[in-house]
């Protein structure tokens, strides 16, 4: 059963949500899996690490409606976001690492869990709750969710905004 979109209304808590949740991405008639096992939130313009401080196509993204995909590319990878938050707020999960469950393949970072996916700008805009070829599913597990500061920006926010779960494997950096 796909998530439902009410859990994606507080981007920090959805950042949380996220997490142990499965990606389900379809490509021909094969379908991947995946947990997810590490994200961040990102903010508006007033975050200063967030897409959402250059106008343009990213920030517009960040405003449409909870579960609509951003796919964007830094150092020649893309990396998936998940928009949260209420439509016309600039507010996405950035995706860091997932789990495979049915496949083999390198996910410990956001650009390469999107080659692992074949995650490109063709999913940019389209939304987990109509996609037929990319979406989340509910998964009930325990698990202990670590918090920390974001990776790799330049500035950040006082604030811990990257969430992972505790002693797995696949997540990017300890």
């Amino acid at each position: 059963m796909r998530i439902n979109k009410e859990n994606l209304s507080e981007t920090k808590e959805a950042a949380k949500f996220l997490l142990g949740k499965i990606i389900c991405r379809k490509i021909r008639s094969k379908i991947l899996r995946a947990k997810i096992v590490e994200t961040e939130a990102y903010f508006d313009e007033k975050d200063p690490a967030s897409r959402a401080c250059q106008n343009g196509d990213l920030k517009k993204t960040m405003q449409m409606k909870k579960g609509t995909i951003l796919v964007y590319g830094v150092h020649n990878n893309w990396l998936l976001n998940i928009v949260c938050g209420d439509e016309g707020k600039a507010e996405a999960v950035l995706i860091r690492a997932i789990e495979p469950l049915n496949f083999d393949g390198k996910t410990k970072g956001p650009g390469l869990l999107t080659k692992a996916l074949k995650i490109d700008k063709k999913l940019h805009k389209k939304n987990i709750f109509s996609s037929e070829e990319f979406w989340i599913e509910e998964n009930k597990e325990e698990f202990k969710i670590i918090e920390s500061f974001r990776i790799g920006v330049k500035k950040d926010l006082n604030e811990k905004l990257r969430f992972y779960i505790k002693d797995n494997k696949f997540v990017s950096k300890k």
